[in-house]
């Protein structure tokens, strides 16, 4: 196992140990099998995005640039300015989001640029936005927040949504398909919409905020 991954696996571990939880106890406060849990931490099983997002969205104290990249302290305090770190949310300035396809997001692999802090919409995560299928709602230049949907069935075909497979991450409503229970289609105005499958989604995030460009 990689030197960075040891790490990571540690400081989950570290939060489960600060929460007080086992195994069994965490994978039902994290909605995360116990088995894939337990071949995550105790075994030699990669820690996922779906456990890092899981942690993230179940104990907001506990730092999301800590337990990403290890810098800072674990619990989300910074009492030179009173403010909590929960409210600063990671930007990926070299991590475009598109209307159309790029490459995949994943946390544990990228180093933000910098952090937004917006209390008011908690994002967990801000993403610039290129391509012009989104407009007029979404201009090329504009940045994103965005916060992880637990579950495809929290869809809203009024939303926007960024999307996270293997291979891309792009913003777009999105639908059921009517007849097919395991298609998605996504949406944009300027664009025609397609379907893909929804077992080749990693990750889901609906998007909360928009800052718009200069």
């Amino acid at each position: 196992m990689k030197d960075v991954e040891k790490l990571l696996k540690e400081r989950v571990c570290q939060v489960l140990r600060y929460k007080g939880l086992n195994v069994n106890s965490a994978s039902r406060i994290l909605d995360i099998p116990q088995r894939t849990l337990n071949r995550q931490v105790n075994e030699e099983g990669k820690v996922g995005m779906e456990l890092l997002y899981a942690i993230m969205n179940s104990f907001p104290e506990v730092s999301s640039s800590w337990l990403v990249t290890g810098e800072g302290e674990m619990l989300s305090a910074n009492e030179d300015e009173g403010l909590s770190l929960a409210d600063a949310s990671p930007y990926y300035e070299e991590l475009p989001v598109s209307a159309g396809l790029r490459d995949s997001f994943d946390p544990t692999k990228e180093v933000a640029s910098g952090y937004i802090s917006m209390p008011r919409w908690r994002a967990q995560f801000y993403f610039p936005v290129i391509g012009t299928s989104m407009e007029p709602e979404i201009h090329a230049g504009d940045i994103i927040g965005v916060n992880r949907v637990e579950s495809l069935r929290e869809l809203d075909p009024d939303k926007i949504y960024m999307i996270v497979t293997n291979e891309s991450r792009m913003i777009k409503r999105c639908y059921h398909d009517a007849e097919n229970p395991e298609l998605l289609w996504c949406v944009s105005p300027n664009y025609p919409s397609f379907a893909i499958n929804k077992n080749d989604i990693c990750a889901l995030f609906h998007v909360v905020n928009r800052i718009e460009r200069l």
